[in-house]
């Protein structure tokens, strides 16, 4: 059998890894990627920009050197998949090469969000999703002593600390009134930005960019307020959105929030699987189908989609939004629902060493949670949000400095015990 999967990043991977792990090398699997690069590690492209790692380094790998030649790919770098026609079971490439498959996994990831705004397209204007983009931002860099960053979640911060301390006069704008609203609440997200203005960078909330200034090289931008600033660069980090025209245009059944799978990970055509940030995926914590661009989870559709195509039939059961991230001195991991209900339970903490925990509760089960400075057990809550755990007899001792697996009733702590319970 041949297995053709579009892309080349955490779905791509872990289903190859899944289906070599079974089928003793018997399948032909062919990679194809738009990008020329060995597959990397996204989370690392600020480290990268700044020169903290390089490209050859094995850190910025997602996997080994050798990953591609040891599971005998088939790779093809740097060539677009432009269409598919799921009838005669073919991919064309970019190049006008035609691919037949007997299974196809579409994994083409997640698109730059670029708001409507005049001078996009100026020299030294940036997107922050792909090493592609990034090497023209680095290539850049040492002739940029001030930069714009629209766009104040995960990827704006990180890219905002990272110039700052680099030495660039770093603007960070943000539509809305402060910043990780996906990812934190309002006490998190202003330890965030007390942590980014120590670094040197100047945090506007509440306002956008309408325009970007300049002739045909970026001198500023113009906000919606009215205010003006002068920069030698605008780069754009907020977010992406499902990259999936090439399964709408193949004919594929797709939703607002990205591809419509099954439990799967098989799509409206039986030989084609489908995971990553191009997915709608169902959220535990919402009970709503949306697009949850994290890495845990297209790692976890991967490998679905890996040995389902083997016939295994295992199921994806859903997921929830987790994110960690380090600022300065301040490391969080936040999980679920961080900005909760007005009926939601709320049970949280200020410690005087400057550490912080939130649970939210709804219906006696954990909805989300936030964990500043001490993270030690974050895993464990991380488990009840996913098993949807009854936490009605034990919630009152989360805040306990010896809160463990003994505050569970017996059935769950021999569970625990016996490995049966991840």
């Amino acid at each position: 059998m041949h297995i053709v999967i579009l892309g080349n990043s955490t779905v791509a991977v872990a289903a190859v890894e899944a289906i070599r792990s079974i089928d003793n090398m018997e399948n032909k699997i062919t990679v194809v990627s738009n990008e020329p690069f060995f597959t990397y590690s996204h989370p690392l492209l600020p480290n990268y920009l700044v020169g903290e790692v390089e490209e050859d380094e094995e850190k910025f790998s997602y996997r080994r050197k050798g990953f591609y030649e040891q599971n005998k790919l088939n790779t093809i770098l740097g060539d677009a998949a432009v269409f598919i026609d799921k009838n005669a079971k073919t991919v064309e490439l970019k190049s006008g090469k035609e691919i037949a498959y007997d299974r196809l996994i579409v994994a083409t990831g997640g698109i730059p969000i670029v708001p409507p705004m005049e001078g996009v397209n100026l020299e030294n204007v940036f997107t922050f999703t792909n090493l592609t983009e990034v090497k023209k931002f680095k290539t850049a860099l040492p002739n940029i002593k001030k930069c714009v960053v629209v766009g104040g979640g995960l990827i704006g911060t990180r890219l905002t600390e990272k110039l700052s301390i680099y030495g660039v006069e770093t603007y960070l704008i943000e539509l809305l009134e402060r910043l990780v609203v996906l990812a934190l609440d309002d006490y998190g997200a202003g330890l965030i930005r007390k942590e980014l203005e120590k670094a040197g960078g100047h945090i506007i909330t509440g306002d956008s960019v309408k325009s970007i200034l300049g002739e045909k090289k970026v001198c500023g931008v113009k906000l919606a307020s009215g205010k003006e600033i002068s920069c030698d660069a605008v780069a754009i980090a907020i977010g992406v959105r499902p990259n999936m025209d090439i399964a709408k245009n193949a004919g594929l059944e797709v939703g607002r929030g990205g591809v419509i799978t099954d439990e799967y990970m098989r799509t409206s055509d039986p030989n084609i699987f489908s995971g990553g940030d191009i997915v709608e995926t169902y959220d535990l914590t919402s009970n709503q189908r949306r697009s949850i661009p994290i890495l845990p989870i297209a790692y976890a559709q991967g490998e679905v989609a890996g040995l389902n195509i083997l016939n295994r039939e295992v199921k994806f059961k859903g997921g929830f939004p987790m994110n960690s991230m380090k600022i300065g001195g301040i490391e969080f991991i936040s999980m679920g629902t961080v900005n909760p209900e007005k009926d939601a339970e709320i049970i949280e903490r200020k410690y005087d060493n400057g550490d912080y925990k939130k649970f939210i509760i709804k219906n006696n089960c954990l909805s989300g949670a936030i964990f500043i400075g001490d993270i030690e057990k974050a895993g464990m809550f991380n488990w009840m949000i996913k098993e949807r755990f009854n936490v009605k007899r034990i919630k009152d001792y989360f805040l306990k400095e010896d809160f463990g697996w003994k505050y569970f009733d017996r059935d769950t702590r021999n569970l625990r015990i016996s490995r049966q319970l991840k």
